[in-house]
């Protein structure tokens, strides 16, 4: 099926139709901690059973949107709070809305967004014969929360689902840590992707 889809997809004009029983819309986050801007630790949680350290993802809920998705998937998760990072220079080939620009048509290139909270990648990944999910991927910024003792600390919440899924350890990485802990290449080229978006 990976091949069939990747064969399909380098096609210059083909394209494959996929029904509501045969996909699953997802959104995940790559949530950074900030300083001065610049992002410099990466948050990951770790799957118990299966032994992988991962980027935090998941099914969007009925009539959720996806950024919403995003958000609360790394809170299940990581147990960690964030929010949508306004991304300073985001390459899309979204149009700018015509209501801003004043222009009907917009030819389909690459253009620049600047504070832009829209997803910066995209992963399709087959599921079984003929079904496929679609993981958004949006770049995160770690919230931090009023310690005991006043000061802003980063740290989990308890509470969330991330026992019930199966997740385990969780935490705010070093980048280049992060990458040799991930456990998939896909995650190390989505924060290598984002980190060279923000530089």
């Amino acid at each position: 099926m990976y091949l069939l889809l990747k064969t399909l997809l380098t096609k210059r004009r083909a394209q494959v139709q996929f029904t509501s029983s045969q996909f699953v819309l997802s959104a995940g986050a790559i949530s950074f901690e900030f300083v001065d801007g610049v992002p410099r630790r990466v948050l990951l949680v770790h799957h118990t059973r299966k032994n992988e350290w991962l980027l935090a993802k998941g099914r969007k809920d009925q009539g959720e949107e996806l950024p919403a998705a995003a958000i609360r998937e790394v809170l299940e998760e990581t147990g960690y709070r964030c929010h949508l990072y306004p991304v300073p220079r985001l390459p899309t080939r979204a149009p700018v809305s015509a209501a801003l620009s004043g222009i009907a048509f917009q030819p389909d290139i690459v253009r620049i967004a600047e504070n832009s909270t829209e997803p910066f990648a995209i992963t399709i990944r087959p599921t079984g014969l003929g079904q496929v999910k679609l993981i958004f991927w949006y770049i995160g910024c770690v919230d931090s929360s009023p310690s005991h003792h006043g000061e802003a600390s980063l740290g989990p919440e308890h509470g969330t689902h991330m026992s019930l899924e199966g997740f385990g350890d969780t935490g705010l990485f070093e980048i280049d840590d992060a990458l040799k802990k991930l456990t998939y290449e896909g995650d190390r080229e989505l924060v290598r992707a984002a980190v060279a978006i923000l530089s």
